[in-house]
C-alpha cells in the first residue's frame, strides 16, 4: 500500500483501468479455455471409444470367423481322409515296413485307423542311415539354430531339439534337411522321391491344404495324432514336423498346451485356442493357434490345428497402416494387450519410425534385452510391457477413457475395454498422443492470448486518455519540466491550458526555458569550434577519446610513414604583404595541404614555421601508408606550383620521407599537445635538411614500399650521430622535374 501511495493519480488511474481489464480477460479467457478444453476431450474421447468398438468388434467377428472355420474345416470330408491316411502312413513310416523296400512290395499287416504304432513290427526298419541322420544335424546346426539363437537366451543343441521317431527323423531329412528348397519355401515341395506312400499322399493332398490356408490366410496348418500327438503332417515344414507335442522337444509349447486342452474336451466342434507365446520352430516369434478334434462318423482320429495370421490382426487393428483414414490422426493407434501385460499387436510406432519407438522406450527403462528382441525380431508382440492405468482398469472389467501416460511415457488420450473373444482375455486400447490431440486447444490459447495483448493494449490506451483527461493540466507541467530539466527545450515554452494559478507558473517557466537555449546554444556552438579544432590538432581517434575524458593519450606503431616538407621562402612572404594578407595566403596554402593530406587519409601535423608535417599509419594502421605519404609528397608539390603561379611567388621544398616505429602523444593538461618522436621521425627531419631544394628524398624502406609505384636514384648516405649511416634514395631527376616542381611521370 505505500508503494501505491506514492504513485501519480494518472499511474494510478491507468492501473486501476488495467487491472479490472486484465482480471475480466482473464477469467473469460480461462472459461472459455476450459470449456474447450471439455469438449475437445468429450468429442475425442467419444471419436476414440468410437474407434476402439468399432476394431473390438472387427477383431471379435474375425476370431468368430476363425473358430467357425476351423470347425467347419475339421467336418470335411477331405481333411478326415488326409487325417486317417497321413496317420497311417506316418506310422507305417515309424514301423511296419523297411523303407528301402520299393511300394510295389505287398504291404504287410497294414495298420487301421485306430491301430497302435506301437505294435508295429518296428525291428523290420533299418535305421535312418547315418548320413541322412548327419544331413538333418546339419540342416540344424546350420540354418535353424543360427536363426533361433538370435531370438532365445542361451545357445540351442541338436541334442534337445533333434526328433527321435524314426518318422520324423524320415520325414524331416526327405522335406526339410534334403529339401532342395531355400528356408521359408520349403513348402514348395510337393513330394519327396523317396517312394512312400506318405510322399504319394504328401503329392495328393498337399497342393489342395497349401491353396487352402493361403485362401483363408493361415499361417500355417497341422494334423495331428490325438493319443501320441505327432504331427503327422504340416504345410511349412518347419523343424516341429513330425515331432509329437506329448513328449517330444515342444511338449512344453503352447502348441503343446492347446492340443492337450482338445484332448481333455473332445466333444465335436469344440475349438480351443491358446493366446500368443513365443514359438521356437517359428524362430521364437510370437505365434498363436486354434485347434479342433477331428471325427470320421463318431469315432476321433485326429485333431486339426491353425496357427494364427498375426498379420491379419494387425491389418484389423492399423487399418492396414493407414491410421489417419481411421481417424488416429499422426499418433493415434489401437493395440491388443494380453493379461500378462504384453502387446499381442504391433505398435504403429515401430512400423512408422522404429528408430523413434526404440529411443522412447529406452528413455522408459526397458531392458536393454527387450530392446534388442524388437529390433531383431521387428515386432512388439510378447516384447513390449504395456502397464498403464488405462490397462490395469480394463482387466479389472472397467470400460472407459482416461488421460494417462502411454508405455513410451507419453501423455495419450485412451479410451479401453476388453474383446470378447473365447479362450483369450485381451484389453484392447485406442489411443492418441495429447499434443496431437489438444493441437486446436493450444491454437485456441494462442489466439486468447494475442487477443489478450491486443486488449490490454486497447485498455493501456484508454487508460492512459482517461488518465490524461483527468490530470492534463499537472501531468503536462510536470513533463515538460522534466524534459527542461533533462535538457530538451520546447519551441514555444510551456501552454497554460487554463487561466488560473498554474498560468503565472508556466510563464515564469517559459521565461526560464528562454534564458536556458539562449545559453545551450551558446554552448553548443562553442563545442563544435572546440570539436573542429581539436580534430585539426589530434586524429579524430585521439579526439573521441579525449572527448570521453582521457587526459593523456599515447599511440605507437612498428610500420608508419612520416613526411616532413620544409617550404623555402615562406618567411620571406610576410615582408612582401601585410600581416592580415600574409595570415590569409598561409591559410590557404595550409589548407590546401591539409585538404590533400585528408582525401589521402594521412594525418597532418600543426606546421611550425616553414617546416610542414604529416604521417600516416600511426593511430589508423595502413598496409599501404607509405604510397599515401609519397602520394602527398607530389600533392605538396602541385600545390606549391598552383600557388607560384597564382601569386607570382618562387616557394621551393625540401621533402624528406621515412618508414618505420613511430610514437605520438596527446597530453591535455592546461593546454592541449600533439607530440611525435620516435627514430623515425627524427630519421625524416634530418632527410629534410640533407635534402637539396626541390627533391624528395627517403629511407631505404620507403623506396622498398614503392620502387614499383615510382622511379627513384640512389642518393648519398644519411649520416645521423645517433643512428650512423643510412641509405637514401630520390625521385629519379630525368623522370620529374623538380626544379619547376612539376612532377612529369610516375611510374606504377
Amino acid at each position: 500500500m505505500l508503494g501505491l501511495k506514492r504513485l501519480r493519480i494518472k499511474s494510478k488511474v491507468t492501473i486501476a483501468l488495467l487491472s479490472v481489464s486484465l482480471v475480466s480477460v482473464g477469467i473469460i479467457g480461462f472459461l472459455t479455455w476450459q470449456r474447450a478444453r471439455n469438449i475437445l476431450t468429450e468429442r475425442i474421447f467419444e471419436q476414440l471409444t468410437s474407434v476402439r468398438s468399432s476394431k473390438s468388434a472387427e477383431i471379435e467377428s474375425y476370431f468368430q470367423f476363425m473358430y467357425a472355420q476351423i470347425g467347419t474345416l475339421a467336418e470335411d470330408r477331405m481333411i478326415v481322409t488326409a487325417m486317417v491316411e497321413f496317420n497311417r502312413a506316418f506310422n507305417r513310416l515309424n514301423g511296419s515296413l523297411p523303407l528301402s523296400l520299393p511300394l510295389s512290395l505287398p504291404l504287410s499287416l497294414p495298420l487301421e485307423e485306430n491301430s497302435d504304432p506301437d505294435s508295429a513290427n518296428v525291428s523290420s526298419l533299418p535305421p535312418i542311415p547315418p548320413a541322412w541322420q548327419q544331413s538333418l544335424k546339419n540342416y540344424y546346426t546350420q540354418e535353424f539354430f543360427p536363426r533361433l539363437s538370435q531370438n532365445i537366451a542361451g545357445k540351442p543343441i541338436f541334442e534337445i531339439y533333434q526328433p527321435e521317431q524314426r518318422a520324423a527323423q524320415y520325414l524331416q531329412y526327405h522335406y526339410i534337411a534334403n529339401n532342395p528348397k531355400p528356408v521359408g519355401k520349403k513348402d514348395e515341395l510337393m513330394q519327396a522321391n523317396d517312394g512312400s506312400e506318405y510322399s504319394q499322399l504328401h503329392s495328393l493332398y498337399h497342393p489342395l491344404l497349401r491353396n487352402l490356408i493361403k485362401q483363408f490366410g493361415y499361417y500355417d496348418l497341422f494334423l495331428i495324432d490325438t493319443d501320441t500327438g505327432n504331427i503327422v503332417y504340416s504345410v511349412y515344414k518347419e523343424t516341429d514336423f513330425g515331432t509329437s507335442l506329448k513328449d517330444g522337444p515342444y511338449a512344453n509349447s503352447n502348441f503343446a498346451e492347446v492340443v492337450e486342452a482338445v484332448r481333455k474336451n473332445p466333444e465335436p466342434g469344440a475349438v480351443q485356442i491358446i493366446d500368443f507365446d513365443s514359438y521356437r520352430p517359428s524362430y521364437g516369434a510370437p505365434a498363436a493357434f486354434f485347434a479342433t478334434p477331428i471325427y470320421n462318423g463318431t469315432r476321433q482320429v485326429g485333431i486339426l490345428a491353425a496357427q494364427l495370421p498375426v498379420d491379419r490382426i494387425n491389418d484389423v487393428l492399423t487399418g492396414k497402416q493407414n491410421w489417419q483414414n481411421e481417424g488416429l490422426g499422426n499418433s493415434g493407434e489401437v493395440y491388443l494387450v494380453g493379461s500378462d501385460y504384453l502387446m499381442r499387436s504391433v505398435s504403429r510406432f515401430l512400423l512408422e519410425d522404429a528408430e523413434g519407438y526404440l529411443a522412447a522406450l529406452q528413455k522408459v527403462g526397458t531392458p536393454e534385452d527387450n530392446l534388442e528382441s524388437i529390433k531383431r525380431l521387428d515386432t512388439s508382440i510378447l516384447l513390449q510391457t504395456v502397464k498403464t492405468e488405462g490397462v490395469l482398469a480394463a482387466f479389472q472389467g472397467k470400460s472407459g477413457t482416461q488421460i494417462i501416460d502411454d508405455y513410451r511415457g507419453i501423455p495419450v488420450l485412451s479410451s479401453y475395454n476388453l474383446v470378447d473373444i473365447k479362450g483369450v482375455n485381451w484389453a484392447i486400447l485406442a489411443e492418441i498422443d495429447l499434443a496431437e490431440a489438444y493441437e486446436p486447444l493450444y491454437n485456441l490459447q494462442q489466439y486468447i492470448l494475442t487477443i489478450t495483448v491486443v486488449l490490454v493494449f486497447i485498455v493501456t490506451s484508454i487508460a492512459i486518455v482517461a488518465a490524461n483527461a483527468l490530470v492534463k493540466p499537472i501531468s503536462l507541467l510536470i513533463e515538460d519540466s522534466r524534459k527542461i530539466a533533462g535538457g530538451d527545450m520546447q519551441e514555444g515554452g510551456l501552454q497554460s491550458l487554463a487561466q488560473d494559478e498554474l498560468s503565472s507558473l508556466v510563464e515564469s517557466f517559459n521565461e526560464v526555458i528562454k534564458n536556458l537555449k539562449d545559453q545551450q546554444g551558446l554552448v553548443i556552438e562553442k563545442e563544435r569550434e572546440n570539436e573542429k579544432l581539436i580534430r585539426h590538432i589530434v586524429p579524430q581517434s585521439v579526439a573521441d577519446r579525449l572527448k570521453n575524458g582521457e587526459k593523456k593519450i599515447v599511440n605507437s606503431t612498428e610500420q608508419a610513414t612520416v613526411l616532413v616538407v620544409n617550404i623555402e621562402g615562406l618567411i620571406r612572404l610576410s615582408k612582401r604583404w601585410n600581416v592580415s594578407e600574409y595570415a590569409d595566403i598561409l591559410h590557404e596554402l595550409m589548407n590546401s595541404f591539409n585538404e590533400a593530406a585528408e582525401q589521402l587519409d594521412v594525418l597532418s601535423i600543426a606546421p611550425i614555421g616553414e617546416l610542414y608535417f604529416a604521417v600516416c599509419g600511426l593511430s589508423v594502421p595502413r598496409i599501404d601508408h607509405a604510397k599515401r605519404i609519397m602520394d602527398l609528397g607530389f600533392e605538396i608539390v602541385e600545390i606549391l606550383q598552383v600557388f607560384n603561379h597564382k601569386y607570382g611567388v618562387s616557394l621551393g621544398f625540401h621533402i624528406g620521407i621515412a618508414t618505420g616505429e613511430m610514437m605520438a602523444a596527446a597530453i591535455d593538461s592546461k593546454y592541449l599537445n600533439y607530440y611525435l618522436w620516435g627514430q623515425t621521425f627524427l630519421v625524416a627531419v634530418h632527410l629534410n635538411r640533407q635534402a637539396t631544394l626541390g627533391t624528395i628524398r627517403v629511407t631505404e624502406d620507403v623506396y622498398e614500399s614503392v620502387k614499383d609505384l615510382y622511379s627513384f636514384e640512389e642518393s648519398e648516405s644519411l649520416q645521423i650521430p645517433e643512428i650512423g649511416s643510412l641509405k637514401t634514395w630520390k625521385i629519379n631527376q630525368d623522370k620529374t622535374d623538380i626544379q619547376d616542381h612539376t612532377p612529369k611521370l610516375r611510374i606504377g
